[in-house]
């Protein structure tokens, strides 16, 4: 089955979950990043300042994630997800009135917690429930508002903040969410339901491809405190933290990686775009991947790339050095998602996925938190680059 036969007979849905992901970029580092020099000259603060707010917020978003994101296991998926789209809002609103360091702890709490944390939940926490056969390409469809947003977010908000300033163009992300995404939401989820799911011209998976997956697991009901005493949570999150931790870490001192190689930041993030490239195209791979061999057997392969990645950063001093870094850490970062969500309803059924992702989800925000923290720590008792990744 192809990608198009699938998302025009699931259009509503998909288009649904990737307005989320491609909205929750206003929540992303790689976005707020921008504001970084704005937010320092206009409350009077220091880098490092700036480093432990951002920090702080982030990782009491994602601690706030572990009681909110199970709420979609008991709320209708319109409320929870009007309820997430008048809190991304709201928190442009709050940022573009920060005037100390206590408005922008707020604004960027609710900014990560909003944006980064309950859109990317209720995007992939909805194609994991409601798709079982064709469970990967939905989460790798669902996927695809990430990069996109990488690619378009970053141009688009460099020439408007330079245009009406770092406070008005939060404002207009706000009018923009409650104009355009609130709506199509509304309209998107009025006309689907889950009985209008289609995927059923996907050929099943044959039992030995499948043997590795619980069919009992979709009955299963799990608390959070159930989830804590289980060892399959303990195997799993490693990879999840490692992913958050390192591209975090990564995106937040891509300047200062490039002054240490010798590079201009220029061809620095002129390079991002091969990153954007490898985790679009990859994240189209996993889908059929996943449903082809399980996520199961793939999961172990995430790290991979971004292993192989880190080694050339580490090795390679040539300009050349840059596009083979990001683009290997990009195939991480694109497979990441749609086999790391579809193991979650492999291993723990989906009646309680939203419960099941919002611990794993702490897991990832907790890892953001923690990466531009280490690396400070590390880069301030004077370890180079090469000697943190080696």
């Amino acid at each position: 089955m192809n990608f198009y036969r699938f998302f025009v007979g699931n259009w509503q849905i998909l288009l649904f979950a990737i307005l989320l992901t491609l909205f929750s970029g206003f929540g992303q580092t790689f976005l707020l990043s921008l504001y970084i020099p704005s937010f320092i000259d206009a409350l009077k603060i220091n880098h490092t300042y700036y480093s432990t707010i951002y920090s702080s917020a982030t990782l009491l978003s994602g601690i706030s994630i572990i009681f909110a994101g199970k709420q979609i296991d008991r709320l209708p998926l319109r409320s929870f997800t009007f309820a997430t789209i008048i809190g991304i809002a709201t928190a442009n609103i709050v940022a573009g009135f920060s005037f100390n360091p206590i408005s922008l702890f707020v604004a960027i709490y609710l900014l990560r917690f909003f944006g980064q944390g309950m859109l990317s939940h209720t995007a992939m926490t909805a194609m994991g429930r409601f798709f079982n056969k064709a469970r990967g390409k939905a989460l790798s469809i669902a996927y695809l508002g990430f990069p996109i947003a990488e690619g378009l977010f970053p141009i688009i908000f460099v020439f408007l903040i330079a245009a009406v300033g770092w406070r008005y163009s939060f404002f207009i992300s706000a009018i923009s969410i409650l104009i355009f995404l609130l709506p199509t939401t509304y309209v998107l989820l009025k006309v689907f339901s889950k009985k209008k799911v289609v995927e059923d011209f996907i050929e099943e998976k044959k039992p030995q491809e499948i043997q590795s997956i619980n069919p009992n697991n979709n009955a299963l009901l799990w608390s959070t405190k159930k989830l804590i005493t289980n060892k399959r949570v303990y195997i799993l999150a490693p990879t999840t933290f490692i992913i958050g931790f390192l591209l975090t870490a990564l995106f937040f001192f891509q300047t200062f990686v490039a002054e240490y190689k010798g590079w201009s930041i220029e061809w620095m993030a002129i390079n991002i775009t091969a990153y954007a490239i490898s985790s679009f195209s990859f994240s189209i791979l996993a889908g059929p991947l996943t449903d082809r061999f399980t996520a199961k057997r793939l999961y172990p392969i995430i790290l991979l790339p971004m292993v192989a990645g880190l080694l050339m950063l580490t090795f390679i001093n040539a300009p050349i050095g840059a596009t083979l870094f990001w683009s290997f850490v990009g195939i991480s970062a694109g497979l990441n998602p749609t086999i790391s969500n579809a193991i979650y309803a492999e291993e723990f059924g989906t009646l309680s996925l939203g419960t099941v992702r919002s611990l794993f989800t702490f897991v990832m925000v907790g890892s953001t938190a923690a990466g531009p923290i280490v690396y400070s720590l590390l880069l301030d008792k004077g370890l180079t680059f090469t000697q943190i990744h080696y």
